[in-house]
This record gives structure tokens, sequence and C-alpha cells, in this order.
């Protein structure tokens, strides 16, 4: 619905959930134990202050190594709603968890702006923030005509809020960062990509 003034057209659809009582517990025990048990080290070809990574954190689902069925089902219901919500699908496509991973990130590291282009939709789950060390950034994808005065006004980045329990989703093309953590908190996140079927594109349910 139009009217007089300011209208937005094709928006990005971005998803927030917030994990509550005891499903929120349950998730929690399960990220504690599974990066308990993880080891974490940062990417040698990345830049010396980026945050560090769980082992073969872009070819390995942590999530079913570690067995965390309440965060598995919390993230595929609110895949389902978001696909729901954003598209014209009844939410009922066969989808693949590509792969999941635990990020740790320590005072003064951050994670450099990048995408997830091959995936249909990436996401992050907090499991221990403390509001404060380092929010997630969006890049606005209309910085690439900044030479059009209207666009070039729009703000550049746009940051998310940051709390435990909070999942975000967005379209894993979207590039996105993370700012520098300044606080001597360890910041711990969940990380992870899917793939959604659709006509030619066939995927398992996992």
């Amino acid at each position: 619905m139009f009217d007089r003034g300011i209208n937005s057209i094709f928006p990005i659809p971005l998803y927030l959930e917030y994990a509550e009582g005891e499903e929120f517990k349950k998730i929690e025990e399960e990220l504690i134990s599974a990066s308990d048990k993880t080891e974490f080290s940062q990417r040698k070809d990345w830049n010396a202050d980026t945050h560090q990574l769980s082992k073969n954190p872009f070819s390995s689902n942590i999530l079913t190594d570690h067995n965390c069925i309440a965060t598995m089902e919390f993230i595929q219901r609110n895949v389902i709603e978001y696909v729901k919500l954003s598209t014209r699908s009844d939410g009922n496509n066969q989808y693949r968890w590509s792969e999941s991973w635990i990020t740790k990130t320590l005072k003064g590291q951050y994670a450099a702006e990048h995408h997830h282009g091959y995936a249909d939709i990436s996401g992050v789950y907090y499991f221990n923030t403390n509001g404060e060390d380092g929010n997630l950034r969006f890049d606005n994808i209309h910085s690439q005509m900044a030479g059009n005065f209207i666009l070039a006004e729009l703000p550049s980045k746009q940051p998310m809020p940051l709390k435990n329990g909070l999942l975000i989703l967005w379209p894993g093309v979207l590039k996105h960062g993370t700012m520098t953590n300044v606080t001597d908190n360890e910041r711990m996140s969940l990380s992870f990509n899917i793939l959604i079927g659709r006509q030619g594109f066939v995927v398992e349910n996992g």
C-alpha cells in the first residue's frame, strides 16, 4: 500500500526471533557444551585481528556433530516461518544445512565484511554476549550506486541488536561483518548456512 511521502520498494527481508524460557536454557546448555569441547583458531589467510572459528567451519556441521537437538529445532522452526513470511512459498520446501560453526570473538577482534553467496539463508544465534562486544552490521546493497545523490545519502551500514538468545536470518548474498569487540567478554555465537530446495534444485532434508 503506497501513500504520500517516502515509500520503500524491494526491501531486504531480515528475520529476528528470540529463544525464551526452557527452550532458551536447553539451547544455552547445548551450545556451551559444544563450545567447551571445541578447539578454536584463527584462519591463517585472514587478518591477524579477526575472530576465531571452530575446526573446519565451512565443511562441517557442529550442530549435528554435537547432537544439538533443541538448537536445530528452534532454527528449523524459524527458517520455515522466515520462508513463509518473505516469499510466495508455503514454507514446506525441503532444505539442507550446508554447514554450521561456532565463532569466538575476543577483545580487539572482529569479523571482516564478507558474504555467504552460495547460501539461500545465513544465520547467527548469540549465546554469550554482553550486548556491547561487536554488533553485526549489514552493508547497504545500494552502496555501489553512491554516485546518485539520493542513494549516497542513505546509511552505509545497518547495525543489528546483540543479545543472548537472538536469532537473525538473512539472504546469504547480503554482505555483513561485525564491529570490533572492545570489551573483555568472549563473545560466542553460532553461525550457519542453509540451502532451500526448489524446482531444478533438489536437496535432502537435513
